[in-house]
């Protein structure tokens, strides 16, 4: 069995809160690190785990899954591993209410399809040039009763021709039909993440009371 490889970044000297950087596709643990260090939140711990599938034989370029067949991807193993990462090196420290999860491209992905489904709730989930698998269904749950209270803040550049402004836009009404407490925040740019769309989420994260 596979097993997430991840790094840390600690500022402070009695970190009260853990934030969990989910990469895109073909990142890394890396991807997270300098946005992690340039935001100086305080008492904050970072979590930086690694997708466990390798893109085209690239050591360095990582997957959350991969084509089983034509159009069928994995998706069950990559969310057993991931319990498994926060249940031994995030939730062993820190209480759910104190992590905060943000996501880029297919990290963004990760949030709506797997961290929003998770029983626990969280200080906050932060999804970045995401996208749900078939929005539109409203048979498929992908919101769990316990997130009713979880703040969600989703980002997405305006001019981004790689994942549409609309997959943001359709994972955003999506949410707030579920009743979520949930934003959407446009910034001007392509396929990245903004730094007005950072900014906010560092003001959400440190405004949220910690939960003793």
């Amino acid at each position: 069995m596979k097993k997430i490889e991840f790094e840390t970044y600690v500022n402070g000297n009695s970190p009260k809160r853990a934030i969990v950087g989910i990469h895109g596709w073909k990142g890394n643990r890396s991807s997270f690190k300098q946005i992690a260090i340039s935001l100086r939140i305080p008492n904050t711990e970072w979590f930086f785990p690694e997708a466990p599938y390798i893109v085209e034989k690239n050591e360095n370029e990582r997957s959350w899954s991969y084509e089983i067949e034509p159009g069928i991807w994995e998706r069950t193993e990559p969310k057993i591993l991931l319990d498994d990462f926060l249940s031994a090196h995030v939730l062993s420290k820190y209480d759910s209410k104190n992590v905060f999860f943000v996501g880029f491209s297919q990290g963004g992905l990760m949030c709506y399809e797997y961290v929003l489904n998770l029983s626990q709730a969280w200080g906050g989930v932060f999804p970045i040039a995401g996208f749900m698998i078939d929005p539109t269904n409203s048979k498929k749950l992908r919101f769990h009763p316990n997130q009713i209270e979880t703040p969600i803040l989703i980002g997405h550049g305006r001019e981004d021709d790689i994942v549409k402004l609309e997959s943001s836009e359709l994972a955003f009404a999506y949410l707030r039909r579920q009743g979520a407490r949930v934003e959407l925040l446009t910034y001007t740019g392509n396929h990245k993440i903004g730094i007005q769309f950072l900014r906010t989420m560092k003001q959400k994260i440190i405004s949220i009371p910690l939960f003793d």
